[in-house]
């Protein structure tokens, strides 16, 4: 094979990983409304079929979360009502994935995220007018390489693994990156020096709320590897990750904010709580993380390599 051909298989062996690599982050198959992160294998089911297996959970957690009026002008007051949830199925069957000539009899465990509103708001974001006119560009973001922590182990919501300074930089340092008519943090700001190697910021996978979403559709859905029914392994790794969550509650260009202005931000984290009965309680073990920044760096690795071939 001469110098020449090889030089070309190798660039299409590296699209081909590129494109594979960026349809698991963001690919919307089967997910044509937007406003939803479909992450791991989640990217093989249509969203229909998501939510008809993750309607009935094998585990739930549910948190409070700080919100605000949406049907008001930005900004409006803080209100009560809203929640962070999370629902974890441990058995959605790979046979009703979008491979129509899937006959497998392996299953996926699945985690879905949702942030929701108090029925009042929903009920004003009813009004299509309400959602047309408004003044507000809310950025949700998912870290999804974060805490495992044992079963017994609470999270009230607090990202308690993180130091109140890093919680605080943090915080402060998406409020600052905020932009009103950009997409939701495509260049991340830098991971402040007080979570050291707690998380970064570059594995935080964001998307734009719409406010029909409020209605508590997810934000955020993914998938393990497949696996046989039942398998303890990877419903064991579900039932302990802790999601941190970042909501952004920012203006748009119609909100003529003034110079200066900068959005409310919130740092939550949550993970199951309530086993559903009928299904096995996770197995204790100690915390460990998981490599995010090792899966940023080969991300990026790959993609530079690929665009200086």
């Amino acid at each position: 094979m001469s110098s020449t051909t090889m030089h070309n298989l190798m660039r299409a062996t590296q699209s081909l990983l590129v494109l594979d690599l960026c349809a698991t982050v963001g690919a919307l198959v089967g997910w044509p409304e937007g406003g939803t992160v479909v992450d791991g294998n989640a990217v093989r089911f249509d969203r229909e079929t998501w939510e008809r297996n993750l309607a009935e959970p094998n585990a739930t957690g549910t948190i409070p979360v700080t919100g605000f009026d949406l049907s008001q002008r930005y900004p409006s007051q803080g209100v009560d009502g809203w929640t962070l949830s999370l629902n974890v199925s441990s058995d959605v069957p790979e046979s009703e994935s979008m491979n129509a000539n899937s006959t497998s009899t392996r299953t996926f465990t699945g985690t879905s995220i949702s942030l929701k509103a108090p029925g009042d708001v929903q009920s004003a974001l009813a009004n299509q007018t309400a959602v047309d006119e408004t003044t507000w560009k809310i950025c949700v973001g998912v870290l999804s390489n974060g805490l495992q922590q044992d079963s017994s182990a609470a999270e009230n919501g607090t990202c308690s693994f993180l130091s109140s300074q890093c919680v605080t930089d943090l915080q402060q340092a998406y409020a600052d990156k905020f932009s009103e008519s950009q997409n939701c943090y495509g260049n991340p700001p830098p991971t402040p020096s007080s979570c050291g190697n707690s998380l970064d910021t570059r594995t935080f996978q964001f998307q734009q709320f719409p406010l029909t979403s409020a209605n508590g559709t997810e934000v955020f859905v993914t998938a393990s590897e497949s696996h046989d029914v039942g398998d303890d392994a990877a419903w064991n790794n579900a039932t302990r990750q802790v999601w941190p969550v970042l909501a952004v509650w920012g203006y748009n260009t119609r909100a003529q904010a003034p110079q200066g202005s900068t959005p409310q931000v919130q740092l939550s984290c949550i993970r199951a709580n309530t086993v559903q009965q009928g299904s096995n309680p996770p197995s204790a073990t100690e915390p460990r993380f998981r490599s995010s920044a090792l899966s940023a760096l080969v991300i990026a690795g790959v993609i530079t390599w690929y665009t200086t071939l």
